[in-house]
């Protein structure tokens, strides 16, 4: 009974921790595309703050990574539906969390790393801000729809 206590209070801790990271990730995110639109359309150059926003926006990819992967393998978290993964894979209702929202994440981690590495290789300043807007938004909706198709 204690140890079950401890499993719950943990995964509480970890759901808490996951929602803080994914607002600050809102925030970085909203903020760096402010700023590349900003970059396209008025020409601004691409400063080292532009830079610190896209590798804020990458590890608080990786760090949500990281926590929800401790969720999901927590059979007793909330985001199994506190029925373990195998009763989770088993209700259709809650098989989403498990297997599309991870993957779905997975790849808009891989897009967002294909725009900071393709943006770091440009040397115009505009193509910069393109090259972050195009795949940061490409991973902006990959997010936004494994969220939303809950």
């Amino acid at each position: 009974m204690i140890f079950n206590l401890v499993v719950l209070e943990s995964s509480h801790v970890m759901k808490t921790l996951h929602t803080l990271i994914s607002g600050s990730f809102a925030i970085v995110a909203i903020w760096l595309v402010i700023r590349s639109v900003r970059g396209i359309a008025k020409g601004m150059p691409y400063v080292t703050l532009d830079k610190y926003l896209s590798y804020g926006f990458i590890i608080t990819l990786y760090l949500q990574l990281i926590f929800g992967l401790i969720l999901f393998a927590n059979p007793d978290s909330p985001a199994n539906g506190n029925a373990g993964m195998e009763g989770a894979l088993k209700l259709a209702s809650k098989r989403f969390w498990p297997i599309e929202h991870i993957v779905l994440m997975l790849f808009a981690l891989l897009i967002a790393n294909l725009g900071l590495i393709f943006s770091s290789q440009s040397t115009i300043d505009k193509e910069k801000h393109k090259k972050v807007l195009i795949y940061y938004m490409i991973a902006l909706i990959m997010i936004a729809v494994s969220l939303g198709a809950n």
